[in-house]
């Protein structure tokens, strides 16, 4: 999304402060031939064409605005510098067991009884473990 007019005027009075507040700050509007607009201080090149320009006057921006847009400023990058890791702190309450899934569960039970009677099997045992299983398990 492009920015607005405005916000860039906005920007361009903190940015250029107290010296620029004597002439008036035109943004121009540019396109080039695939229909992409663009917005800058200086008239618009050969490969572009000029869509219209604004002109603003340019105030002194409040002091409180600037002071606070300079500490957000600062805490984001105080915050870009970090390794990227998100760290989340959890207390010893919060933790909980991992949940058991019964599936999971319904087919290890089944893998044990079939280990523990090996081949002596039966096909009225292993009907009833699987059984056991395609409840539990919806059919998977």
């Amino acid at each position: 999304m492009l920015p607005s007019l405005r916000c860039i005027a906005l920007l361009a009075c903190v940015a250029f402060g107290p010296a620029a507040q004597a002439a008036p700050y035109t943004v121009h509007v540019c396109e080039d031939g695939r229909g992409h607009r663009t917005y800058q201080d200086a008239p618009c090149g050969r490969d572009g064409r000029s869509v219209g320009s604004r002109s603003y006057a340019i105030v002194n921006p409040d002091p409180d605005l600037v002071a606070h847009s300079r500490a957000i400023a600062a805490e984001m990058d105080r915050r870009n510098r970090g390794d990227g890791r998100v760290r989340i702190v959890r207390t010893p309450a919060s933790r909980k067991p991992p949940a058991i899934d019964p599936c999971r569960a319904a087919k290890a039970r089944r893998q044990a009884e079939l280990k523990r009677v090996g081949l002596k099997r039966t096909f009225d045992l292993l009907r009833r473990l699987d059984d056991e299983v395609w409840d539990v398990c919806k059919g998977f």
